[in-house]
């Protein structure tokens, strides 16, 4: 038991191993956290910006979108979010 009480510091290679795995972790963290989608009952929910892209249109044709009740959308904390399904049964319908 006394062995594994040895000295470690910063500069020990151990530490700097344990410190090497944690930036890595570190890393992965922030890669999911920047592309993970929250995911509601199953449903996947898209920023404004994402349905831009998705569409092609800019902000204010989605802003004319919502206010014509063209396209469905939620609010949740003063954050506007649309589901993928919605999206996908509205080009489905309007599909030529």
């Amino acid at each position: 038991m006394m062995e594994m009480a040895k000295d470690l510091n910063m500069e020990s290679d151990e530490m700097q191993l344990v410190v090497s795995a944690l930036r890595g972790v570190k890393k992965r963290i922030v890669e999911v956290a920047e592309t993970h989608k929250p995911i509601f009952s199953g449903e996947l929910f898209l920023t404004g910006k994402e349905v831009c892209e998705r569409l092609y249109i800019s902000p204010r044709t989605l802003q004319d979108y919502r206010d014509r009740k063209v396209i469905p959308y939620t609010q949740i904390a003063g954050k506007i979010l649309y589901k993928a399904s919605d999206l996908e049964k509205m080009l489905e319908e309007n599909y030529k």
